[in-house]
């Protein structure tokens, strides 16, 4: 059965192409010396983690579109979503993948498109990403640690995402300072929904016995506590 799994893994196109990314980010940290873990997660929540997002989204916005690069980014982050990996490393993934499709459109305004895809083909682009990346990643642009950097990628984890009573009290009170703002705005334009009562379209629940609201806010329960968040 595993060598079977195996098999089919080593013809998924993903799984492929990711691993693919891994290798570049390996040669590429070699090169450089940016940060890099151990063992099997030696990519994650560090500065190869990273390079290897902004690298595989500027790589992808490169051969297909920013679209397509943006659509397979965001996909492969709602999957990691469902497996309950935690909203900060959403974020950092978004925030410098976002970081990457910018990478990609400074390549294409400083060279013709004839000559990106003749680089490509030659596998000669991927040294120019991976400067652009390293430099950006020196400037302080990356996010490269999701859980001591505040900056916030503009459709972060909650975009389109509709925040429940139980998520809520699920999160720490720095998460809860973190993404209070988009609490705030959810309060006011759809409610509070509880989470068996919450829908896909984002939809207001009519269970509202959890919160209340007043001239002066709207009352949340946070980690067992009720609290005042302004209007």
């Amino acid at each position: 059965m595993d060598n079977n799994k195996n098999f089919f893994n080593q013809l998924n196109p993903s799984k492929i192409y990711g691993n693919e990314i891994y290798e570049k980010t390996k040669k590429y940290q070699k090169q450089y010396g940016f940060k890099i873990g151990k063992g099997k997660q030696d990519t994650w929540n560090n500065e190869s983690d990273a390079f290897k997002h902004t690298f595989m989204q500027a790589d992808l916005a490169l051969k297909t579109t920013a679209g397509i690069s943006k659509f397979l980014g965001d996909w492969h982050e709602s999957k990691g979503r469902k497996t309950g990996q935690n909203p900060k490393e959403e974020n950092m993934d978004k925030w410098n993948n976002a970081i990457g499709r910018e990478i990609a459109q400074e390549i294409e305004n400083e060279i013709d498109s004839i000559t990106i895809k003749y680089l490509i083909l030659n596998n000669k682009m991927d040294d120019i990403v991976a400067q652009k990346v390293v430099n950006r990643m020196k400037k302080g642009d990356l996010i490269t640690d999701p859980f001591n950097d505040k900056r916030l990628f503009e459709n972060s984890y909650y975009n389109g995402h509709i925040y429940t009573i139980e998520e809520i009290e699920k999160m720490t009170s720095q998460e809860f300072k973190l993404h209070k703002q988009e609490i705030m705005k959810q309060i006011k334009d759809k409610g509070m929904p509880m989470k068996d009562k919450s829908n896909a379209n984002g939809s207001k629940s009519n269970d509202t016995s959890n919160n209340s609201g007043s001239d002066d806010g709207h009352w949340v329960t946070i980690n067992g506590n009720h609290v005042l968040i302004d209007n």
